[in-house]
């Protein structure tokens, strides 16, 4: 029943887009639709120019960002909508495709001729109006990247975010070099969007996660700092916050994002801003609290960061008489921000204490102090020690454990830590057999991260030293 009204709804598409020629003739909405809702995930495109005779072919595979859940399928392929623009052949705001990448049972690859000159960049996916990453031979990445560089309004915001969100992406699996997302990022200290910066920060805390415990961590933090310096200072970083234009809800995102970046990353000036607005009011408790409201997590965790026992103190009291919901919450994560290691301990234990903290937000503490940097072999060992006493303090909702193994495997990232974990779940199979599909994902997760090590882990040393010179 539900298939035949889909077929009705495209046989309908069909009969309007023929009759408006933005669809070929020998095509039909179904065809292309087929591919895209009767199987799961997406294409990556795989543009290769041959600059000689300026044409280009293009290739699909599926986009697998995870490849330990490939199950051995047959190659599935999409009708893939091309569009794209040249840097002489600006075209963005034309997002109909120009052209079908097909869908056979052969491997279909599409050939365009004469697209544009050896020296000019291309790009595909105008305005991101397709639902496909997009890969390009060397080349033709630097080219992107120069223009970024030279002059970034030419290339439309949407475009930006997705030449820096593919960058990252294609090196994660290991399509692109990490060289082409770092050289990309090098545009970012012009950059003035929101969109793009959120973009790349996303990405980076992303790896970020994964270089946390590698010698190397220290040149990404200084490049990270340097990026996000310019822009820091640009916008006004915490002082901002008293403008009367900071009305628009695009340039609090914006804000909130760059000063909880600039201080994550130990740009000095965003950590000597928190740290004043933050004793000013503790100076004045009873008076309105000076910090503005999307602002409180980033000010309150870098106090607490470059703070000791008695901003940890001061907090909890706060947390104590709060009866807001929201703001409560954000207090019990905050917590977790100090690098007192024994306040962490402390704080892990007040957990599994009913008149300190409520029974719902544990999970919430223990992952506080597992995300961070400091606090994540405090939270293993915590968990590990007392894993029987956290699944009765949870029961009978046992299946919050889940929140627990997400908070400490998304930072497992060897094969030791995977036999541990392995260990304690085949020796309390009793309780962990009621969160299967929990399990089963946290061990996922660590296989997946020493995946990322065993494929980046020695080569980022590389590319992070030639982009910290830069």
């Amino acid at each position: 029943y539900h298939n035949a009204e889909q077929d009705d709804l495209w046989h309908s598409l069909t009969v309007a887009a023929h009759k408006k020629n933005t669809l070929p003739k020998d095509l039909t909405v179904k065809t292309i639709m087929d591919t895209w809702t009767l199987q799961t995930g997406y294409p990556v495109i795989h543009v290769e120019r041959d600059y000689k005779n300026g044409s280009v072919e293009i290739t699909q595979e599926r986009f697998l960002r995870d490849t330990i859940k490939l199950k051995g399928d047959k190659k599935p392929c999409w009708w893939v909508p091309l569009s794209y623009s040249t840097e002489s052949h600006s075209d963005f705001d034309t997002t109909t495709p120009k052209y079908w990448l097909s869908c056979g049972y052969e491997e279909s690859s599409q050939t365009i001729e004469e697209i544009g000159p050896e020296t000019e960049w291309i790009l595909f996916n105008n305005k991101m109006a397709g639902i496909y990453k997009v890969n390009y031979d060397e080349k033709n990445w630097l080219l992107l990247s120069k223009a970024l560089k030279s002059d970034f309004t030419k290339i439309p915001t949407l475009n930006r975010v997705q030449l820096l969100a593919d960058a990252a992406d294609l090196g994660y699996v290991g399509h692109q070099k990490y060289d082409v997302f770092f050289d990309m990022l090098g545009y970012l200290k012009e950059e003035t969007e929101y969109l793009p910066w959120k973009a790349a920060l996303g990405k980076a805390d992303a790896l970020k996660n994964y270089l946390i415990r590698n010698p190397i961590y220290g040149v990404f933090k200084n490049y990270m700092t340097s990026l996000l310096s310019p822009i820091y200072e640009k916008l006004g970083g915490l002082a901002m916050a008293n403008e009367e234009n900071f009305d628009k809800l695009d340039k609090i995102k914006f804000q909130v994002l760059i000063v909880s970046r600039s201080c994550r990353y130990g740009v000095e000036k965003c950590i000597e801003d928190a740290k004043t607005m933050f004793n000013k009011w503790k100076s004045a408790p009873n008076d309105t609290n000076p910090v503005p409201k999307d602002l409180r997590s980033a000010v309150y965790c870098t106090a607490l960061k470059n703070g000791g026992e008695n901003e940890w103190n001061f907090l909890w009291n706060k947390y104590q008489q709060s009866n807001v919901a929201t703001e409560r919450n954000s207090l019990l994560n905050v917590l977790g921000c100090t690098r007192e290691i024994w306040l962490l301990s402390r704080y892990l234990e007040w957990s599994l204490d009913d008149t300190k903290i409520r029974r719902q937000d544990t999970s919430t503490v223990f992952g506080a102090v597992a995300g961070n940097d400091v606090g994540y072999y405090i939270a293993k060992k915590f968990f590990f020690d007392n894993v029987n006493k956290i699944f009765k303090h949870l029961a009978p909702n046992k299946r919050r454990i889940t929140r627990y193994l997400t908070s400490i495997t998304s930072h497992m990232q060897d094969v030791d830590e995977l036999h541990e974990l392995s260990y304690l779940i085949d020796h309390n199979k009793e309780n962990f057999s009621e969160v299967k599909q929990g399990v089963e994902q946290a061990l996922e997760t660590v296989k997946i991260n020493i995946q990322w090590q065993q494929m980046h882990g020695k080569s980022i040393h590389d590319v992070l030293q030639k982009f910290s010179k830069i």
